[in-house]
């Protein structure tokens, strides 16, 4: 038996769900250049990313109520 006719007979055994995990894995091999894994980049943290444009840590200081924002008490 070859190794297609081996996953073929493997695959058609298993419930739905994880067929389609399988289709989902074969088709992330068939997009990965040279069969090589793609190793995920660490994302650099939000702060990281702020600095270049000077946004300040929020301090929860200023009061985002209706009233000190619109200063008329709700009407």
């Amino acid at each position: 038996m070859t190794m297609v006719e081996e996953i073929y007979q493997r695959a058609r055994q298993l419930p739905k769900d994880k067929a389609v995990e399988v289709l989902n894995f074969i088709g992330h091999l068939e997009t990965t250049p040279n069969g090589s894994p793609v190793i995920p980049r660490k994302r650099p943290l939000v702060s990281e990313w702020l600095k270049p444009i000077h946004v300040d840590a929020w301090d929860n200081s200023m009061d985002l109520s209706r009233e000190a924002m619109y200063g008329d008490n709700g009407r």
